[in-house]
This record gives structure tokens, sequence and C-alpha cells, in this order.
């Protein structure tokens, strides 16, 4: 078993994945909230939720650089089962630009996650073969039935890289790739220990703006593998500004309208819409299911829920939270 879980609207988890994105954004504050529930229609439900907060707290220690900070919280909790796993983390993330525009800022990231796998079952639940008695003392064999909480927590380690380019007019780019597990922590769950392998995840995507449209696209795409496990997203979006911010003191707020559609390679086809207004903004998305475990759930996919909100954003040049340097028009 492995223990990776995933969002469809993955730009804005990133901080979760990948600890070199902890800080990289216009801003002084993120915070990105998530919630998401899939299968409901087979009785069965998934729900997963999320949060993530983080802020560059240095800046400028050794020029054009800093040193962000970030922490998050996600569960999920699957279907008839009642596991539910819970992960922590805390990244800690230095960026630094070598060109005085900053045009190009690289950063390096850090992680420990503190991670419990756990089932409290409501109803009796059969796994493998009954329990034996020995001597009417002791118990050998797998569980059978499962009446009280099974827990298991461990450690882990990771490890992130990021690129992120602008030209302060019109292109903004970011790629990065994260390790995860590089501790290979071992986890004995339900009398069967098993070693968790590395997991990487690698993530990309180009902004183009026309000015004169004030229309952006978006394509994005994420790729996660673990062992035999692969999973691949890519797609693009759509962002249309409806309001232009005051570039001076921020006084006018930024308006704008996303929308996107995806693939998930043997999956699904994901849909989403987003609004935003100054630093704040909702998202949804559907997933619709097209592979072969799309008919028993009757084609149901999942409903996932985006709030993210950023102090500081475009509060203008004379503001003492301005941050530009991840900003693509100046």
């Amino acid at each position: 078993g492995q223990e990776e879980i995933h969002f469809s609207q993955f730009t804005d988890a990133l901080p979760l994945y990948n600890p070199a994105t902890s800080g990289v954004f216009h801003g002084s504050l993120r915070f990105n909230g998530h919630y998401r529930t899939q299968w409901a229609k087979s009785g069965q439900p998934y729900k997963t939720m999320g949060a993530s907060l983080d802020l560059p707290i240095l800046t400028e220690v050794t020029g054009n650089d800093f040193l962000a900070i970030g922490a998050y919280f996600f569960e999920d909790k699957a279907g008839l089962s009642q596991t539910v796993n819970t992960f922590s983390g805390l990244n800690l993330n230095f960026g630094k630009s070598f060109d005085p525009d900053e045009e190009h800022f690289w950063s390096l990231g850090a992680k420990v996650t503190y991670n419990q796998k756990k089932m409290n079952p409501t109803t009796d639940l059969k796994w493998g073969s009954q329990w034996d008695v020995i001597d009417g003392t002791g118990w050998t064999g797998t569980p059978g039935m499962v009446y009280e909480e099974v827990s298991e927590s461990y450690v882990g380690f990771g490890a992130g890289f990021n690129h992120f380019y602008t030209n302060h007019d019109n292109i903004k780019t970011m790629f990065g790739i994260s390790m995860n597990n590089i501790n290979k922590p071992i986890v004995n769950y339900l009398n069967d220990e098993y070693q968790l392998r590395n997991s990487f995840f690698v993530h990309g995507e180009v902004e183009v703006h026309n000015h004169e449209s004030n229309v952006a696209v978006i394509p994005r795409a994420a790729m996660f593998f673990q062992g035999s496990q692969r999973y691949l997203i890519l797609g693009s979006s759509l962002n249309f500004l409806l309001k232009e911010a005051g570039k001076m003191t921020g006084v006018v707020k930024e308006a704008s309208l996303e929308i996107g559609a995806f693939y998930r390679l043997k999956d699904a086809m994901v849909f989403e819409v987003e609004v935003n207004w100054a630093g704040a903004g909702l998202g949804l998305s559907y997933d619709l299911p097209i592979s072969k475990i799309g008919k028993p759930v009757g084609y149901v996919g999942a409903l996932e829920v985006l709030l993210h909100y950023k102090l500081g954003y475009k509060s203008g040049l004379q503001s003492k939270h301005d941050s530009h340097r991840f900003d693509s028009v100046r």
C-alpha cells in the first residue's frame, strides 16, 4: 500500500506536494482550502479535505532572495472501510534570483511530515482469515473481524526544486519536481508490514497574457509516480481579466474568471471554473470518469471545491507587501 492522494485543482495544492513552491506567489501570505468527494453514488464515498498556509518570513537575506515557511494538513476518508489517512507537514523553502530583474527565481525546499493511518469501523469488516486462539491467551494470523480502532503513524521526509520565470510583461512559467518518503518509512498496519517507496511529483505551467483581449492562456500538467503507480493530468485554462488592479495604490481590486479542461490519463476528464476577486478565490471542478471504473459508479465522478486567499495580492507598488517578483505584469 502506498500513501498518496491527489486534488484535481493541483495548481492550488502545490505546497502540499512540493515544498519548493512555498512562498512562490504574489502576496505576503497564502491560504488554500480543499474539499473533494467522489463515488458518492456507489454508497461508499471517498472524501478528502486539505488546507495549507505559507508565507515568506525573510527577504533579501543575501540579495534577490527569500526564506519561506509553510504548513499543511489533509485527511482522506476511504469509503466502507472507514480507513482514514491524515497527513500534516512543515515546509521550509529558500529561493534566489541571480539576475537583477529577478526574471528567473530558483528555489530548494524541504519538508517533514507526520502521517497516520487508522480505521474505526462502524460495522464488522472481514480482513483475510479469522484470528486463531493460542492456548486461550494469545492470537495469531491475520485479523478476520475488526471491532476496535487500528492505527499506525510514521514520519516522512521530502525535498523539492522549483524554477519560476517571468518577463514582467506577458509570460510567466513554473516548473518543479519533488521527492517524498526519502527515508522510506516502514508501516505496520493490520499485521501487514510494508515499506513506503519514494514518490515523485513533477509539475509545470506556462501563462501567456494577451493584454489587448485581457485573456491569458495557461497550459498545465502534473505527473506523479511511485513504484508501478502512474498519474498524469494535463490540459489548459483560460483566465479572463474582468477588472485590472490599480498598480500604484491597489485601491482598485483585480477581478478574473478562469475556466479549464484537463485529461487525467486513462481515468477522467476534469472541468474547472474559478472566480477571483482581489486575493480571494472560489474554484469548482468535476471529474467525469471515462475509464472502465466509471460504469459501476454510474459515471458519477468527483466534485472538488477550492477556497484560496492571498494577503497583499496586487495591493499596489506603494505597499510594503508588494512582491511583484512573482507577477507576470509589473
